[in-house]
């Protein structure tokens, strides 16, 4: 059972919100899109045992703080407009805006590399253009996860496509594997390290030596991957 206790500040701008489990049996630290900081605690962990291994963290911490910053740089709303872009696979196609009202016509489809949105749904595009996104990334996404189970030696119980907040991907503690509809407006390479990246939790619930040693056996270039959804990623989110 989890449960969420007080924050702990450590050095001068440094504060987590503590949360302790009885599930949990190793120390961990999230640094969330938004800048959020999470120290999560078995329960029977002493917080001055937290507080050590915060400190020991933030070289880290402050370079992941350092990669959020760059992953919130503010993009421009959607007005789905005639020619207006929008990503799918790291490829930005062009918006077409069809007078076609029959009901067997889908409301949006990519076709022969244009977003067609049907005028009269243009109202309701977001909705559209989300549950496309999810449909589409479910297939897509299932299918890379088949890719490299053999090869992370892993059997996830499910993959689930879904809105995540500020995360590309999780894994939870049923062994399924989460990963937020916007992924699959990434280029495929990095829709590839979201995915092993969270295969790897399978194993590894820390992003320890022995988690980095996983993906690297898996994926060779992870860190030029990295750094590039680190920089990149703002611009698809």
């Amino acid at each position: 059972m989890e449960h969420r206790a007080k924050t702990l500040t450590v050095g001068d701008d440094l504060t987590f919100e503590v949360r302790r489990s009885s599930r949990r049996e190793t120390l961990g630290i999230t640094v969330d899109r938004d800048g959020s900081l999470i120290l999560s605690l078995p329960d029977n962990c002493p917080l001055e045992e937290g507080r050590a291994y915060a400190e020991e963290k933030q070289f880290w911490i402050y370079t992941k703080l350092a990669e959020r910053k760059l992953l919130r740089r503010p993009t421009r709303p959607k007005r789905y407009v005639e020619g207006e872009g929008h990503y799918y696979l790291g490829r930005s196609y062009r918006l077409k805006l069809i007078d076609d009202a029959r009901p067997d016509v889908p409301p949006l489809r990519l076709y022969r590399g244009r977003w067609c949105l049907r005028a009269d749904e243009r109202e309701h595009a977001d909705e559209h253009f989300r549950s496309w996104y999810v449909s589409h990334g479910q297939d897509y996404i299932e299918d890379r996860v088949e890719r490299y189970a053999n090869r992370l030696e892993v059997d996830p119980s499910g993959v689930k496509v879904r809105p995540l907040g500020y995360r590309w991907g999780s894994c939870s503690p049923d062994g399924t594997l989460n990963f937020h509809w916007r992924s699959i407006l990434l280029p495929a390479r990095l829709v590839d390290y979201v995915v092993v990246h969270e295969m790897v939790h399978l194993h590894e619930p820390r992003h320890d030596d022995a988690f980095w040693m996983r993906v690297e056996r898996a994926m060779p270039d992870y860190e030029r991957r990295k750094r590039e959804l680190a920089e990149e990623g703002g611009g698809y989110f």
